[in-house]
């Protein structure tokens, strides 16, 4: 999961580039607010206060498997350290209840400083009710051993409003997706699925933003996943959502590993937007 001097400039620059102001936009970047926010929170104090204030009394992240992180986190000490992250990337439904956040994050030992921080990136679906406040529904990130995106310029976009809303459900599209996985290999079904925009993460890689990098990644090749959707959730619009579960590699009975896939629409359809998998540990 989850650079605080740079932050509020970043947001600050981002939203004055962006000639276009429309309701969707408004919303992408009330989100790229509220993540902002988030991560300052969490430098300023600690990173259990900052979550709990800011996941939803149902938000969810992993910790041996889905859990309700609000629980999880009720009944632990802050641990010794220092989680720092921001947005770069932000994306939200028409309707403006649901939305994407993700950027670059870094750990530092509170205990020794003097360390080499743990670098990764977070994935967090938000939501929110009517003009309610932003929560966390799902978290899920990446490590790997460079620091990614601190550079980045923050974009934030709307989902697009041509066309005709998917005629079917998310769910529909993740068994649709599996199927093509399991007969064509991952990389077809990524090809055939994938947003142009799709962002793929996977642990001890950089993050892969684009379909040309995502589908030329190597890795790709090897994945042979079966996915058991355990939630799946759209916007109001029924333009943008998610699916989270677990995948299978093999026979194993236990679960090999946990996914957050976030599904928009695109050309009237559902297309992949963000993948994002860890190993089970």
């Amino acid at each position: 999961m989850r650079a605080a001097p740079l932050l509020t400039a970043a947001l600050a620059a981002a939203c004055a580039q962006t000639e276009v102001s429309s309701p969707s936009m408004d919303d992408a970047r009330s989100l790229a607010g509220a993540e902002t926010a988030f991560a300052a929170h969490s430098v300023r104090e600690d990173m259990r206060v900052a979550f709990l204030a800011n996941f939803a009394d149902d938000g969810v992240f992993v910790r041996g498997g889905w859990i309700n992180a609000r629980e999880s986190l009720l009944s632990r000490t802050a641990p010794p350290i220092v989680l720092d992250w921001r947005p770069v990337f932000t994306e939200v439904a028409a309707s403006g209840d649901m939305g994407l956040s993700t950027g670059p994050s870094k750990i530092m030992s509170k205990a020794n400083p003097g360390e080499p921080p743990g670098y990764g990136q977070f994935v967090s679906v938000w939501k929110r009710e009517a003009a309610g406040p932003w929560k966390v529904a799902v978290d899920l990130g990446i490590a790997h051993a460079q620091p990614v995106f601190w550079d980045k310029p923050l974009e934030m976009v709307a989902v697009a409003t041509e066309g005709a809303p998917p005629g079917d459900t998310i769910e529909g599209a993740e068994q649709r997706f599996a199927a093509d996985a399991k007969q064509d290999g991952s990389r077809a079904a990524y090809a055939k699925h994938g947003s142009a925009s799709i962002r793929l993460y996977r642990p001890n890689n950089a993050p892969m933003a684009g379909k040309e990098i995502a589908l030329a990644w190597p890795g790709l090749g090897s994945e042979r996943r079966a996915w058991v959707v355990e939630k799946s959730e759209a916007a109001r619009s029924n333009d943008f959502g998610y699916a989270r579960g677990a995948y299978r590699e093999g026979s194993a009975e236990k679960p090999d590993g946990w996914y957050l896939r976030v599904w928009h629409r695109e050309a009237g359809a559902w297309r992949i937007a963000m993948d994002v998998s860890n190993p089970a540990r």
